[in-house]
């Protein structure tokens, strides 16, 4: 199981404060700590921790926790300039499954280290409960030692193997982390978490615990119906401590298309320590040792508004240089996001690329977004600054954490275009899949901030149809006596359906010889020094040595999660557009791929697999049949194909007539048209999903056409021997 220590989702998203840092890997070894910690956790006083036994209702589950807990702690050490950080995660889980044997079968814990200013130590216990009573102890000195990143901070990470387990068997293990800050300033922000109550399987009782020292802040939401915090105060050592109960819960882990944050009782959590000239900056702290739950307007636009505020555009002497004369506010405001794209994305994607890095990140851009509002400031483009906060987190209202921010720009130009997607083969006109169909917080992004007036506006969904993925196949040569089928597939991806396929399929050497032309882009190896450089071009031979035969493994594994049907090879692909300009905003390509066993043998006739010719479909489950939460997908989308099958002499098609399906309704659609012409058998098939969004009570007519779509992939037609 690759099990870190944070059972609940940790957020990470955009930090108004950035370490900067260097990891250096250490093996703790405090005994005396790890003796410590063992006792606190396994000779706790919890009742819960002794329990064996699970409810009956659900003797049926993969597994059940029953009892979890976590407790956190802040504070102050001996030290003048440092604050500590302890978390203990304790858990008894009872596996019922073979699945969840091989989930708990074995968990990696880091080994810890320095990073930047922040020293981490990290301590754990396993023991393995027999349904006879049976203790098993798994000594942690049996982890062995893995080279690889945890969390980017580049420490040892160690695994450990629970050792022959059964069905019926409890495993009762905690992992703790102790984290030592030295504050060089008079700021700073606990990592920002949320907890989610229902866990990936049924929790029997559950705690979450966090003491504060009384001058630290602290930002708390409960949502979707979670218990709130209890109260104890410690005059005597200056804390406060704060205490959840919880129990009874459902498992959540297989339940499609379903925003946790959005639809289960949730817990948003950050604790700051912050003191002096500190609290003068615009912030969502509160009054320190008391929970601040709420952020009112004001204080939203007094953080956005210093965010914002004395930026500007790094590249405006390359725009004054290369459109002196242009007068057309639209095409400079587009020109200005292109040009930072390549600047400051595309400039850097082949040392990452070369460097093992994601060459294509896509993030909030809010670094983009301030450069973008400086420069349209300077060259008086209309354009207005949204607000808001990702769909999947939580609505604009029930904002607390700074940290949930999200951005985006509309501009206001004869022809309005949104600029809301951030990464390499983003285009101007888009919105990322997060901001839309929200309610957003709207100001005129050409006033100064203090007076700035927060409009509430709603985002469009931007329609199925323009996020769409056409494909057509073509069989033009069906030999029958062959296992193999060779198929002619030409794809053409728009919208955010194309994303994924360009993050595969495209690497910078498909367009760095057109940014470098356009942009008069300089080559960042060059910059460097003899040495760097010597092992950047040779890193560069490496890769184009093995850059063909990379994408066709690419294309191959594509394949393979694209079709319910055994791959044999993926070749010859072809780029036709690449998507990344608004004058050609589609990525096409085509390629070839070989399936085996579409066609099998019937006596002297032949079945073919014709509904397998589609993409796999969704099949839902019995136990996903009644739905109890609405549906949140990532955006509207369609699908489009063609598919033409030439059948060989001598055979005629039997069973066209039962692949002709249509179901349509408020929430989408699927249909097939099936004909011959001449010896072409043609199908063409559709299928959308009309939002993003859609509620439970509109369950049942989803079914209606996904059903249809995964049952059409089951279909056949008999090929009869004339």
């Amino acid at each position: 199981m690759n099990k870190y220590l944070l059972k609940y989702a940790t957020i990470l998203l955009l930090g108004l404060i950035n370490i900067q840092a260097v990891a250096q890997g250490v093996i703790n070894a405090d005994e005396k700590r790890a003796t410590e910690i063992r006792e606190s956790a396994w000779n706790t006083n919890d009742d819960d921790f002794q329990v064996t036994a699970i409810p009956e209702k659900w003797n049926d589950k993969s597994a059940v926790i029953i009892a979890l807990s976590n407790n956190l702690s802040y504070k102050k050490t001996f030290l003048s300039n440092s604050l500590e950080y302890n978390r203990l995660t304790h858990e008894r889980i009872m596996l019922l499954d073979k699945k969840a044997l091989e989930e708990y079968a074995y968990f990696n814990i880091p080994a810890g280290g320095v990073y930047g200013n922040e020293r981490y130590a990290f301590y754990a216990g396993f023991k393995i409960i027999k349904p006879s009573g049976e203790v098993i102890k798994v000594p942690v000195s049996d982890a062995v030692k893995e080279e690889r990143e945890v969390n980017s901070r580049g420490f040892d990470n160690y695994k450990i193997v629970l050792p022959n387990l059964e069905i019926g068997d409890i495993v009762d293990y905690y992992i703790a982390e102790d984290r030592i800050v030295s504050v060089y300033n008079v700021y700073y922000a606990f990592d920002p978490m949320i907890f989610q109550l229902n866990e990936d399987y049924p929790v029997m009782n559950q705690k979450i615990s966090f003491d504060v020292l009384r001058k630290c802040y602290i930002n708390l939401k409960t949502l979707n119906g979670a218990p709130e915090f209890k109260l104890t105060e410690d005059a005597e050592k200056d804390k406060n401590f704060y205490y959840l109960e919880d129990g009874e819960r459902e498992s959540a882990k297989d339940i499609r298309w379903l925003y946790k944050n959005r639809e289960l009782p949730t817990i948003k959590l950050r604790v700051t320590y912050a003191k002096g000239m500190a609290l003068s900056m615009p912030s969502f702290l509160g009054e320190p040792g008391v929970l601040k739950s709420n952020v009112d307007k004001w204080t939203l636009k007094r953080v956005v508004g210093s965010a914002f505020a004395n930026t500007i555009y790094p590249y405006r002497k390359y725009m004054r240089k290369n459109y002196k004369k242009v007068k057309d506010k639209e095409f400079l405001a587009k020109e200005a996001y292109y040009v930072y794209r390549n600047r400051d994305r595309v400039y850097n994607a082949e040392y990452r690329t070369l460097n093992g890095n994601e060459a294509n990140p896509d993030d909030q851009g809010y670094k983009m977004l301030k450069a973008l509002n400086a420069y349209y400031k300077q060259e008086e483009i209309p354009h207005d600054i949204m607000i808001g906060v990702p769909r999947s987190i939580s609505t604009i209202e029930d904002i607390i954490l700074e940290e949930e921010l999200i951005f985006m720009i509309r501009v206001n130009t004869e022809n309005p275009f949104y600029i809301g997607r951030y990464g390499n083969h983003a285009i101007t006109g888009e919105i990322a899949d997060e901001l839309q169909d929200i309610t957003m917080y709207q100001v005129d992004g050409l006033e100064y901030s203090s007076r700035w007036n927060l409009q509430t506006v709603k985002t469009p969904v931007i329609p199925h149809t323009d996020n769409k993925t056409s494909s057509t196949i073509t069989i033009s040569d069906l030999d029958l006596s062959e296992e193999t089928t060779e198929a002619f597939i030409e794809r053409k991806v728009t919208g955010a359906n194309r994303i994924f396929y360009q993050n595969v399929l495209l690497d910078v050497y498909d367009y760095r010889a057109n940014e470098q032309k356009k942009y008069q882009m300089e080559d960042l190896i060059e910059e460097y020094n003899n040495k760097i450089r010597t092992s950047l071009y040779s890193k560069r031979d490496e890769f184009m040595a093995g850059r063909e035969e990379r994408k066709e493994d690419y294309l191959k594994q594509m394949a393979e999660l694209d079709y319910d049907l055994e791959i044999e090879y993926a070749k010859d692909l072809a780029i036709k557009s690449m998507g990344r300009i608004e004058e050609a905003p589609s990525f096409e390509y085509s390629f070839t791929l070989g399936w085996n066993d579409l066609v099998k043998r019937a006596g002297r006739n032949y079945l073919l697999d014709v509904g397998k010719l589609l993409e796999n479909q969704v099949q839902i489950t019995n136990d996903e049949r009644a739905r109890d939460y609405n549906i949140y997908m990532s955006h509207a989308r369609s699908y489009d194909y063609a598919i033409n099958v030439t059948i060989p002499e001598g055979y005629s098609v039997q069973g066209i007539e039962e692949l002709n399906v249509a179901v349509e309704n408020e929430t989408g659609g699927f249909s097939v048209n099936a004909t011959m012409e001449g010896n072409v058998l043609k199908l063409k098939s559709s299928k959308h999903y009309t939002s993003n969004f859609v509620e439970k009570e509109q369950w049942a007519e989803m079914l209606a056409f996904l059903d249809e779509a995964y049952d059409f992939t089951t279909k056949q037609v008999l090929l009869k021997k004339n």
